[in-house]
Formats: C-alpha cells, structure tokens, sequence
C-alpha cells in the first residue's frame, strides 16, 4: 500500500482533487429531494407556477454542475489511475530483469505474466474506484441519514435500522468473498501456464497428435477457475436481491408511518418524497461501497502477489556482491588460503597469471538437494581455451552459470583474473564476458538493434566482421536487407542454425576477456562449425575461451578438455591425455565414433 501512495504521490494534487470533486457533486445529489420537496409543498400543492418554475431552473442547474464535477472528479481519477499502473508495471518489469536466476526458477514465466497484465489492471481499475467512491459513498450515506433526521427524528430512527441491516448484509456477503479472489487469481496463472505451453510447444503437440489430450487438461483448469468465479457469483448474486428487499420493506415502513404523519399534518408530501429518495440513495450507495470493498479485497490479493515479488533481493544483493552467501572471515580465510596456494605460486610472469581459478566449488539449487557440482577445482591462463564436455545433467551449464555470476550462493571460490567473482559489479562481470547460451534467444526489431546489445556505439564494420566470423554474413547479405533485416519475435523467421550464429555474432560485437559458448553450435553442420571453429581461433587473440559441446569434434582440438560427470570434475587435460586415463571421456568418443582419431 506504501508504494501505491508514493506513486499517487506524484500526482498529489489530482488524487485530492478527484474525490473532493466527488464530494461535491454528492453534496448537490443530497440538495435535490430537497429542491423536489419544496416544489412539491409550496409550488404543486399550492399551485405557484413561480416556485415550480424556479425549482426547475434549480434542478437543472444541479444536474449541470453535478455533471460537470463528476466528469472533472473521472479525469483525475483515471489520469491517477493510470500513473499508478505505469509506475508499477514499469517497477515491477525492472525488479523482474533484476531478479537473481534462482528466483526465475521458482517462480514460473506465466506466473510473473500474470502479475504484470491481469494484477496491475485490478490494482488500476481499484484506484480509479477508490478515488471515485472511498469518500463519495459514506458521505451520501451519512449525508441522507442526517437530511432525513431533519425532516422527521421518527422517522429517521428507521433510516438507522435499515441501514444498520443493509450493512450486515453487504459486509457478511463481501466476507464470505474475500477468500475466493486469491484462488481466482491462480486458477488464471494456471490457465496463462497452459496456455503458454500449448502455444510454445505447438508443433509437439501436433507432432505427437496430442491436440486431444492438451485441450483435455485446458478444459480442465478452465473448468476449475470457472467454479470459483460461479461460487463467487451466486454468493454476491445475494447482493442485490437482498438489499433491495429490505430497502422495500424500509420504503413500505417510511410510507406507512409517513402517511400517519401526513394525515396527522405533521408532514407534508413533499417530505414524503424527499424520504423515499434519500433511501434509494442510501441502498445504491451502500451497493458500491460494497462493490468498491471488493474489488479492493481482489486489489489487495493482486498487491500481494506482486510484493512477494518486489520484496525479493536483487541479482546484485544475492549475486556477485552477496554478502550474506559467505561470512567475511571465511571469505578471508578461503581467498588467503587460494591466493597462496595458487595465485602467487602463477605470479611469476603476467604470461602466467591464472585468467580462470576455480578452487573447491561445490552448489547445489535447492538447500538439502543433491549437489549439482562437487569439488570443482582448475585454473585457465588469460587466452587459454577450454573444451567442457559430459552427459545430460552432468552439471555443465551450471559450471558456466556460476562463472557468469548468475548464481551467489555457492561454495568455494571462483577468481577471474586474479579477482575475487564477489568483488566485481554486476556491470564490470558482465562486460569483461561475452556468453551464448544454449537456447538461441533474438529479440523483435531489426538485426542490427540485436547486435548492439554489447556495444551500442559499435560501427556497421565491426557488426558485419561479427557476423561474418559467426558464420552468418552470407545468409543475411542473400537477404537482400543487409543490417536492417527485420527480426520476429524470438527470431521465428530464421532456422536454427541461423539463430545461433546470429547469437554468436552479438557475442563478439565488442571487447570482452572470456567468450562462453554454451553448446551454442548444435544447429550446425559440420562443415559450417568448422568454419566457425577456425575464425574463432583467429579471433581469440587474448580472450579466454569456454565451449561447451556434446561433440567430441567440437572440442578435441582445445589444448584443455574438462570432463563432467554427475557434477563432479573426473578429468582435465588434452583429447590424447584423456583418451589414455579417462573411462567416461572414451566411452563418449566411442559412442560418437571417435575413438580412433585418438
């Protein structure tokens, strides 16, 4: 609630006006059954043209500036509204970008969907009504109680009690409600879920002929967010049959006792009217503030899972300057203790100071899971290259993931070039790697706006000696576009294997120290890795290289060879040094027919 009001706050001076003009106009709606109770006391019943003439003029006058303050009281409203939903949107995007990769892993993209479209609509619409209706009901209501008590003390006793029932009514039902609305909420994120899948995964569907199945478990959770929006619906259908029963049996009282009255001369017809009115008025303000409740219990649900969000550390709290992930002095202790052992033992000469040292790194995603890498330890010199190679699930990305900085919560320690990975910035880490990860991921627009990513100030001359380093010059001068060739949403109008290359490209746009590429040429044929292969070489220079493939070819030139197996480091030296002491690292040559070239 506390950043919806500093958002609001912004807008100060629109969001008081818009319900003192609501007020406003409440106080001419209270002043009407007034203007008709005289027009009718002292202009019908008397028959003075005079007075009904001028209580037209007023009337008409009354509706003209209600009108009026009602339209100047919807303008704020919504123009505050509509701040609040871009502040928040925009805060909760930049809190997404920013969130450390372990919290994309728990929380799910349709989920984070959810959150930023249907959420912050609901926290926008119940703005719009909070600023319209918070102040304006309660003063209807209050406003009317207090005409009606001028007009008759006994009758007045009545408007209470009604009130005092139409109350329980609207705020028993508005609490038997509140509980679905948070249920509504994740019944629709499980629908954005299946959705999203069906809409990702479309050819597999179709593939596997499963369009059956799929539309079977969409049925399903269309059927359950259906159900709780049907309880929903019959309870608050109670709503209005309810409370315009008792407002009935309220006017029949007002009319029985009033007529009495009005026989007895201690009434006019005119007052009559007027009570009747303020009763109606009373039954419809209190039906929107019923509304307004909950639409705010519903705002309040959506506030919630929006916080859960933006309370949640950043990259850069949780990541390479996470404090909390190791103690001080045990970092102390560790970075003497490496730095000893290995960093001053390689201090000889500049040739020989460890680019990449990686010492007893151990993690693991979840506390009390299984590691997902144990033990880690190597060094790689500044320009060296390094060949990462295992089976599924062996723990390569995760390797690569911690070296990038993605993961803070790590054991061990990771040191690049000669610094400690939790003493860079975000920033600096980011700049000195260039990564390709596995899946190739291109953004909508144009090429040229996805090769700039790295460096924005970076000349066509260096894009296209990117490109045609990445392999991918040709295709796109056959193109016939040049830069300017357009790119669709996730690249869908490019193959595979021009993806990557397209991503491989973006890596080598501007100055970088390591070049990580995440099995990033699977697309490819042999002859156009190859190619790739050998540019790369003449491109390296003094940047550190890190590949991680499945083929041995890919690799087996690299002067080292990691081997992975079960996240635990099994062997490290060259393609004819592995091929003689490591069991796993033969049985993939063999499996691959490779075994020979050994």
């Amino acid at each position: 609630m506390r950043r919806i009001l500093s958002y609001m706050e912004k807008v100060k001076g629109k969001s008081i006006l818009a319900p003192l003009f609501k007020c406003l106009e409440s106080m001419f709606e209270l002043f009407v059954p007034l203007v008709i109770a005289g027009m009718i006391d002292q202009g019908i019943r008397k028959e003075n043209l005079a007075v009904i003439w001028h209580s037209l003029f007023l009337l008409l006058a009354l509706a003209c500036i209600g009108c009026l303050t009602a339209v100047i009281a919807q303008y704020f409203a919504a123009e505050v509204a509509m701040v609040v939903g871009k502040s928040y949107r925009r805060d909760l995007f930049h809190k997404i970008l920013s969130l450390p990769y372990r919290d994309y892993n728990e929380l799910s993209a349709s989920s984070l969907i959810t959150r930023i479209g249907p959420d912050i609509f609901q926290i926008e619409s119940t703005v719009n009504m909070v600023l319209r209706l918070l102040m304006r009901s309660p003063f209807i209501v209050v406003g009317a109680c207090i005409m009606a008590f001028r007009m008759s003390a006994r009758l007045s006793v009545l408007f209470l009690f009604v009130l005092l029932l139409l109350s329980i009514v609207v705020f028993g039902i508005m609490a038997l409600t509140m509980p679905f609305y948070k249920r509504i909420q994740v019944s629709l994120e499980n629908i954005t879920r299946k959705y999203r899948e069906n809409i990702m995964g479309i050819r597999v569907v179709r593939a596997f002929c499963q369009e059956e199945k799929e539309e079977e478990e969409f049925l399903e959770k269309n059927q359950d967010y259906t159900k709780v929006q049907i309880t929903v619906g019959k309870i608050s259908a109670l709503l209005n049959p309810m409370s315009m029963l008792l407002i009935q049996f309220g006017l029949m009282g007002i009319l029985y006792f009033s007529s009495k009255m009005v026989n007895d001369g201690r009434l006019f017809q005119g007052n009559v009217v007027a009570l009747t009115n303020y009763m109606s008025q009373i039954l419809l303000e209190l039906l929107k503030l019923a509304n307004l409740i909950i639409l705010m219990v519903k705002a309040y649900a959506s506030i919630s899972r929006i916080e859960e969000v933006m309370e949640r550390k950043n990259e850069e709290d949780q990541s390479v300057n996470d404090k909390e992930a190791v103690t001080l002095s045990t970092r102390n202790q560790a970075t003497e203790k490496v730095q000893k052992q290995e960093l001053d033992a390689n201090a000889s000469s500049d040739s020989n100071k460890a680019g990449i040292l990686l010492k007893n790194l151990s993690f693991s995603y979840e506390v009390g899971e299984e590691r997902a890498l144990s033990d880690i330890s190597f060094s790689l010199k500044e320009g060296e290259s390094l060949g990462i190679i295992g089976g599924t699930g062996s723990g390569k990305s995760t390797l690569i993931s911690l070296i990038c900085g993605f993961y803070a919560d790590y054991e061990g320690e990771i040191f690049l070039w000669g610094k400690n990975l939790r003493d860079y910035s975000k920033r600096e880490l980011r700049e000195s790697i260039a990564y390709v990860p596995q899946k190739a991921v291109l953004f909508s627009g144009t090429l040229k706006e996805n090769l700039l990513w790295r460096k924005k100030e970076a000349k066509d001359e260096e894009l296209w000696k990117a490109l045609e380093i990445a392999q991918g010059k040709d295709f796109v001068e056959e193109k016939g576009e040049g830069l300017d060739l357009p790119v669709s949403i996730e690249g869908k109008n490019f193959s595979g294997g021009q993806r990557q290359r397209l991503s491989i490209a973006r890596a080598l746009v501007g100055d970088s120290k390591l070049l990580i590429l995440d099995d990033s040429a699977s697309a490819l044929d042999m002859l156009t890795e190859r190619k790739l292969r050998t540019a790369l070489e003449g491109y390296q220079g003094e940047k550190s290289l890190l590949v991680i493939s499945q083929r041995v070819s890919s690799i087996r030139h690299f002067p080292k060879i990691l081997v992975l197996d079960q996240g635990k480091l099994i062997g490290l030296g060259s393609h004819q040094e592995l091929m003689e002491n490591c069991s796993v690292y033969q049985e993939i040559c063999a499996s691959q027919k490779q075994g020979k070239e050994a």
